[in-house]
C-alpha cells in the first residue's frame, strides 16, 4: 500500500492540476490521457480518495479532464454534473480551508499564542487555506502550504516558518496527518472572471492613485488593496485606516482631521521615506507605522527614523504593531490615544 500511495504521489505531481473542489467531486486537469488511464488503472484513485476523506471529510468523487476539456467521467444529467458545469462557468475559486485544516491550523495559531509567539499567531489569521503536496519526488512525506495573499507572502520569512513549523506539525500529527512535515507560504490564486481583461486594465489605470503608495518602502511587493483611490500595502493599514475614517466621521465637521496613507516624503537628513499614515489635527502633524514580524530586529533603526521624522517636524509617531490591528474596539482606541497626544503636543 505504501509503495502504491509513494507511485500515486508522483504521477499527480508530475501530470495533474486540480481544476475544482467541492462538496461533490475534486476535478484533476491531466496532462494527457495516458496519465489519466495509469491513474484509473493503477488504484491509484482510491488512494486519492482516501486522502481526500482523511483531511477534509468528504467522500468527494474523483474526476479527470484531459488538457482543459470537461471531465468525460461526469454523466451528463446528474446532479453533480449540473452542480459542476455551474461552478465551472463561474470565476475562479480560492481553495478553502477544509474543516480539519482549519481546526489544525486554529489550534497552531492558539498554541502559539499561548506560547507568547504573537506575532507568529497573527500571521496565521491571513492564511486562506493550506494544501498539503509532496514533500519529495518520492512522495515519502507531505509539505503543509499556508495559502495567504500574495502581499504577505513576504512576512512568512525562513525565521518565522521555523517558528510556527514544528508547532504545526505538532497539532497535524494529533489530527491524524503523520506524514506532514515542512511548511511554506505561496500566494493565493487571484479570482478571476470572463472579464479578468478589462479589470486588469482598470486595475492598471488605478495606479495612477492620488498617494504615492508605489514608492513605499517594499519595494519587492507591488501594492494591491485600494480604498477610497488610495493604495495599501496590507491589510492591517486598511483596518487603521478604517480606524481612522471612523474617527474622523466622529469629530465636529470644523475641527476633525486630515488622513494621508503612504505619502512619500524628503525629510531634514535628505532621505526619501514613506510612512503608513500621515495624519493633521489642528495644525499639528503625526505619523502612525503599522509595525510587522519585521520589525522585531530592527528597534534601534526604527527608534533612530522616528527621531529624524520628530527632527523634521512631526509631533509624535505611534507604532502599532499587526497583532493590535485584529480588535476593532481596541484599535479605536490606540487611535484615539494617538489623535490626543498630537492634539497635547
Amino acid at each position: 500500500m505504501k509503495k502504491r500511495r509513494r507511485f500515486t504521489w508522483i504521477l499527480l505531481a508530475q501530470n495533474a492540476t486540480p481544476t475544482l473542489f467541492n462538496e461533490h467531486a475534486l476535478v484533476l486537469d491531466m496532462t494527457n490521457a495516458g496519465a489519466r488511464d495509469v491513474i484509473l488503472s493503477s488504484g491509484s484513485v482510491e488512494v486519492l480518495q482516501a486522502a481526500v476523506e482523511a483531511v477534509t471529510g468528504l467522500k468527494s468523487e474523483i474526476l479527470f479532464a484531459v488538457q482543459g476539456e470537461p471531465a468525460s467521467d461526469l454523466a451528463p444529467n446528474s446532479s453533480t454534473a449540473s452542480t459542476l458545469a455551474i461552478e465551472l462557468a463561474g470565476p475562479s475559486a480560492q481553495p478553502s480551508a477544509s474543516p480539519a485544516m482549519e481546526r489544525i491550523l486554529a489550534q497552531t495559531a492558539f498554541l502559539m499564542h499561548e506560547q507568547g509567539k504573537s506575532q507568529a499567531a497573527a500571521l496565521l489569521l491571513d492564511v486562506e487555506a493550506v494544501e498539503l503536496v509532496p514533500g519529495n519526488s518520492f512522495g515519502d512525506y507531505e509539505e503543509a502550504q499556508l495559502v495567504v495573499p500574495s502581499f504577505l507572502v513576504p512576512r512568512f520569512t525562513e525565521a518565522m516558518l521555523k517558528e510556527i513549523a514544528p508547532i504545526f506539525e505538532q497539532v497535524a500529527h494529533r489530527n491524524g496527518l503523520e506524514d506532514v512535515h515542512g511548511i511554506s507560504a505561496i500566494p493565493a490564486l487571484p479570482s478571476v472572471g470572463p472579464d479578468w481583461r478589462q479589470e486588469l486594465q482598470r486595475q492598471l489605470s488605478d495606479e495612477n492613485s492620488s498617494n504615492q503608495a508605489i514608492r513605499s518602502r517594499t519595494r519587492s511587493v507591488r501594492p494591491v488593496i485600494m480604498r477610497d483611490g488610495c493604495v495599501f500595502d496590507s491589510r492591517e493599514e486598511v483596518r487603521v485606516y478604517e480606524a481612522l475614517k471612523r474617527a474622523q466621521a466622529a469629530l465636529p465637521s470644523d475641527a476633525t482631521i486630515s488622513i494621508f496613507p503612504l505619502p512619500a516624503g524628503r525629510v531634514g537628513v535628505g532621505n526619501v521615506w514613506t510612512p503608513d499614515f500621515l495624519v493633521v489635527r489642528g495644525g499639528r502633524v503625526g505619523i502612525i507605522e503599522v509595525d510587522g514580524p519585521q520589525h522585531s530586529g530592527r528597534r534601534a533603526a526604527d527608534s533612530t527614523r522616528d527621531r529624524h521624522w520628530r527632527n523634521s517636524g512631526f509631533v509624535h509617531i505611534e507604532r502599532i504593531l499587526v497583532e493590535e490591528t485584529s480588535d476593532d474596539a481596541e484599535l479605536d482606541k490606540l487611535v484615539q490615544v494617538f489623535l490626543k497626544r498630537i492634539r497635547e503636543h
